[in-house]
């Protein structure tokens, strides 16, 4: 695909959201997504989140795209919100905006794309600094891994944490999130714990750039998941990450970045 097929494709999707939107239900409970747009509206997220990783190698937009798709659909019904919506085309609209000024872009951001390590395995935190520590402890000293905690990296010349983030991310062939209930989230009369914003959006980063089934969860009990989190490995553990250490095991043979042996 060229960078004038990409431009059209996006100008495609920019229209399919926009008419998400425009039928969203309203009434006196609230503000509901169209009868059949769900599942729609998933697809597309998908397919997005793959054609900017085709086109752009490391890029912002995918990460910024899952992340608004997963808080979009964390409430009561598990349903797409609208202002989920309005943010994913709000994306579209600005990266149509860059690209149409400066198409080279495309090119210069395709060719820089980097080669992951395959020891390399990004660990995605929370404030719970005993258990990604404790996996980080597991993943070097059990399976002989490099993991990688982004606090511990020099800024390297990056400006932004974000950046930063990009930068040590698109190394890493792998990325295990550990989520604890840092944050308390009151909704109507239901009060619920969740992890730190971070973690859900390095999460989302990494299902777009590598694929779900490059990415696991270790999730502490007490701590709510969001639906669309739902098809990614996930360990349930009650006090220490180590209850999980043969499945942990199981599972980096299965994706390769282990060996079986």
């Amino acid at each position: 695909m060229d960078k004038h097929q990409f431009l059209s494709e996006l100008k495609r999707y920019e229209k399919a959201f926009e008419g998400i939107l425009s039928r969203f239900r309203r009434d006196m409970s609230g503000v509901y997504i169209g009868d059949g747009d769900d599942p729609l509206f998933r697809q597309y997220v998908r397919e997005l989140v793959d054609l900017f990783n085709d086109m752009l190698g490391t890029n912002t937009y995918s990460a910024q795209i899952a992340t608004e798709a997963n808080e979009g659909v964390s409430n009561f019904y598990g349903t797409p919100s609208f202002k989920s919506v309005e943010n994913i085309t709000s994306v579209l609209r600005a990266a149509l905006t860059r690209f149409a000024r400066n198409q080279e872009f495309l090119v210069r951001s395709k060719g820089s794309k980097s080669v992951p390590k395959r020891e390399n395995v990004f660990v995605i935190h929370g404030h719970d600094e005993a258990k990604w520590r404790e996996l980080k402890d597991l993943l070097k000293n059990d399976f002989g891994l490099h993991p990688l905690i982004l606090s511990e990296q020099s800024d390297a010349g990056c400006v932004t944490l974000i950046e930063k983030f990009e930068r040590y991310a698109q190394t890493c062939s792998y990325a295990v999130a550990v989520f604890t209930p840092d944050d308390e989230v009151r909704s109507d009369s239901e009060t619920y714990l969740q992890a730190r914003p971070n973690v859900l959006y390095e999460l989302g980063w990494f299902c777009g750039r590598l694929g779900r089934d490059r990415a696991m969860l270790l999730l502490k009990e007490r701590t709510t998941l969001f639906s669309d989190f739902g098809g990614i490995v996930q360990k349930r553990f009650k006090t220490n990450i180590r209850e999980k250490i043969t499945e942990i095991r199981k599972d980096l043979v299965d994706a390769g970045i282990i060996d079986g042996n």
